[in-house]
């Protein structure tokens, strides 16, 4: 296990340096943590002999930013700012803590805008790619209302929570996607390098070829004479995708296809409403508007059907109706759903009625995903082997012709 030099800062303001075994540096970090201190600069010794002194001057290394690389550094910042460290000096902290040059990059150019007397709602807003309208309408609701560490912390939970349930998505269909390419690639083998060489065998038998050897070696002989349209139409196929669901009409035809799939659609519209309600109520928690909230918060749907509830709630809203008296109307959300948001209405805690939901349902979510995933890996093995048992059957049966053929002569 590997060794990881320290620099970290306890609560009473002293730093304190040392070693640390872990297995990785994020493992160390919680580990530091637990501690009761805030790291301020760490880095693999490279051997049990290294000392202190190899934290100075972290190695980065340029990477992807990834949104557990946004949550750390905003759980970190909370972490910083409640302790009393100004705002510029802790992005200064954070960006040599860092160990992903374009982070690093991009958080020395947050210390600059904000040393120089832009709010960091505004500075962060200029890289919506890692800090969406959720993340900038939250932090300016922070710096408007005083809370700001409150806020960051509530910010690094919600993306804890969305990262570790696609995450668990991702692993589920890990299997079932590695099973579809192996399985393609076997059948593509089978059609393109092993069926031609037969042919030359069977051409002796003409018209007496089994039916299904004659439908295997023209579907083979195809793929090997035309090559380029299968290639054309794994080129075309997203573009002409990417155009339809481009439209609003095509849009919301695919999307309504998606809720109505049987299984696929209860995961999509499940899924849909725990992205909503963690968002909204996140929103709600932190001071930002109902208004701005949904406007927000429909974002995080990602399906264009429930988008359009959404905006006739907010119109609906707009004029002084109640959230769940509109939401009634809708067909996309539960009855459960909107119970829920009437009783969290009525009482005057909305905000944590709907976290309580999207706790709901990302463990519905997680739960539909396993269902689906056992469901489909049988039904994937069962057709995968049908098509190449058809394949090598519908070869093998000329083998047997010849045979008979052979021993009459």
């Amino acid at each position: 296990m590997p060794l990881f030099a320290y620099k970290a800062k306890k609560d009473d303001g002293s730093t304190v340096e040392g070693m640390l075994q872990a297995e990785t540096e994020r493992s160390a970090l919680d580990a530091l943590g637990r501690q009761g201190v805030f790291p301020l600069q760490i880095a693999e010794s490279g051997g049990a002999a290294a000392g202190p002194s190899q934290a100075r001057g972290i190695r980065r290394v340029r990477r992807r930013i990834k949104p557990e690389d946004v949550g750390l550094f905003t759980q970190q910042l909370g972490d910083l700012l409640k302790a009393g460290v100004p705002i510029n000096r802790a992005l200064g902290t954070l960006e040599k803590q860092t160990s992903n040059a374009s982070f690093s990059e991009l958080i020395a150019d947050l210390g600059k805008q904000v040393s120089a007397g832009k709010p960091l709602h505004e500075t962060l807003g200029r890289y919506p790619r890692y800090f969406p309208p959720l993340y900038t309408s939250m932090v300016k609701a922070g710096e408007t209302g005083g809370f700001l560490e409150d806020v960051l912390h509530r910010l690094a939970s919600f993306i804890d929570k969305d990262s570790d349930l696609r995450s668990r998505i991702k692993a589920a269909l890990a299997y079932p996607v590695l099973l579809i390419i192996l399985g393609t690639a076997a059948i593509a083998f089978l059609m393109v390098f092993f069926i031609p060489r037969f042919s030359e065998i069977f051409a002796k038998l003409g018209s007496q070829l089994p039916w299904s050897t004659r439908v295997v070696m023209s579907v083979s002989y195809f793929f090997r004479d035309y090559w380029m349209i299968p290639v054309a139409l794994v080129v075309l196929v997203p573009v002409l995708w990417t155009r339809l669901t481009a439209t609003f009409t095509g849009r919301q035809t695919v999307d309504r296809l998606k809720l109505g799939a049987p299984v696929y659609g209860d995961i999509t519209r499940k899924s849909a409403i725990a992205r909503f309600t963690r968002t909204l109520g996140t929103l709600l928690k932190s001071g930002v508007p109902i208004l701005s909230g949904l406007a927000i918060a429909k974002e995080a749907m990602a399906n264009s059907v429930l988008m359009r509830d959404i905006d006739e709630a907010a119109a609906g809203v707009k004029q002084g109706r109640s959230l769940a008296e509109i939401m009634r109307k809708s067909r996309g959300f539960p009855a459960m759903v909107v119970d829920m948001i009437a009783v969290g209405e009525e009482s005057g805690n909305l905000d944590e009625v709907l976290v309580n939901l999207a706790d709901s349902y990302d463990n519905q979510v997680d739960r539909s995903v396993k269902v689906f995933i056992s469901l489909f890996e049988p039904v994937l093995l069962v057709i995968m082997a049908s098509i190449v048992g058809f394949v090598v059957i519908s070869m093998l049966l000329p083998v047997f012709t010849l045979s008979s053929m052979i021993g009459k002569k």
